[in-house]
């Protein structure tokens, strides 16, 4: 379970996790609908109480209507970090990790890839591909900043992992444990080994 559901209604985490994690970001109804899973109308209830708070501002284009977090609001700064620090994890990490060129998959493994984690856990990043630590430090570093986290990354190439996936423990237990892609999906892990 992540920590912002259990701060808000499940329906406001979500709303807030979309349109915070990301400032800039402005999204239709339907696009928040898609990327959370939620109903439409319960959506819309959610998105006129945070308008009507102030938390939302948004602007019509023709018959549709888009919504982003108000940038201006005193709790956007705190509501926002609340976002990163829990729920927009793997959105922060998908921004540092865009510009690195090499990556295969990426993927947080470990107590917060299970919804396990605390206030003092670390991000646990397993890297696959032709890159190494040097080009991820100064992108990370600036991640971990955002996240107010300490990221601990491993990497490998592709042919490292395909020889470890079954015999290296540790690959073993991040296999068999719940994971969060951050670049890639369970059929790319798949093909690689």
């Amino acid at each position: 379970m992540c920590l912002l559901t259990i701060l808000f209604p499940q329906v406001r985490a979500e709303v807030l996790r979309l349109l915070f994690a990301d400032a800039a970001r402005e999204v239709h109804v339907r696009d928040l609908e898609r990327q959370s899973g939620l109903n439409v109308k319960t959506v819309q209830d959610e998105l006129e109480k945070l308008t009507k708070a102030d938390l939302v501002t948004n602007r019509r284009d023709g018959n549709r209507r888009y919504y982003r977090a108000n940038a201006r609001h005193p709790l956007f700064a705190n509501l926002q970090q609340i976002v990163l620090k829990t729920a927009g994890l793997r959105d922060v990490l998908v921004q540092a990790l865009a510009g690195v060129k090499g990556i295969e998959v990426a993927v947080v493994f470990g107590s917060l890839a299970s919804g396990s984690g605390k206030a003092a856990s670390d991000v646990d990043l397993l890297v696959i591909g032709d890159v190494g630590l040097r080009a991820l430090a100064p992108v990370l570093r600036s991640a971990g900043q955002v996240l107010g986290r300490e990221i601990n990354p491993i990497t490998m190439t592709a042919a490292e992992f395909k020889k470890g996936r079954r015999k290296n423990p540790l690959l073993v237990d991040i296999l068999g444990k719940p994971r969060l892609f951050v670049k890639g999906d369970s059929h790319e892990l798949g093909r690689l080994g």
